[in-house]
């Protein structure tokens, strides 16, 4: 089973946001429904042996601005530490293959039309909190997307 940790979001202006930018930013746009942080993801594995305890402060998720990494990936930026990645690495013996950069992922990008940069400007210092809840999800692959189900809270 395909398995990652994760953060679900909601997004009370996505739609807005997702309008406005769309006309400037072409490419496959994240169901509202899907929108998460991910903490970890672990791949395929048996999902018993996550369903283990972790040591979650209680608080909100801080959301500070939008970015992009390069020309590819449209996010939100997260305010939040990588302590629930941490746990899982020391428990289970992963290792990180690239940094900890805590996001939301908006939109896959496909092509970016003049006045993107002027756009993104508008939500650059979008700021808001959300629950900080934390689950184990699984993740089914499929020709319409992935379709993810929360299979254990934390």
């Amino acid at each position: 089973m395909r398995l990652f940790i994760a953060t679900p979001v909601t997004f009370p202006i996505y739609e807005r946001v997702k309008r406005d930018l769309s006309r400037f930013i072409d490419g496959k746009w994240v169901e509202g429904w899907n929108l998460h942080l991910t903490h970890k993801f672990i791949g395929e594995d048996e999902p018993d042996k996550y369903k283990i305890k972790l040591k979650i402060e209680n608080g909100k998720l801080k959301i500070n601005g939008i970015g992009m990494f390069g020309d590819k990936i449209l996010y939100l930026k997260a305010d939040i530490d990588d302590s629930i990645n941490r746990q899982i690495n020391e428990k289970f013996g992963f290792k990180n293959e690239k940094p900890f950069i805590p996001h939301i992922t908006l939109c896959r990008i496909k092509k970016l039309k003049n006045g993107y940069k002027e756009a993104l400007k508008k939500w650059e210092n979008i700021n808001f909190e959300l629950p900080f809840d934390v689950y184990l999800y699984k993740s089914t692959l499929t020709k319409k997307g992935p379709i993810y189900e929360k299979i254990h809270k934390f």
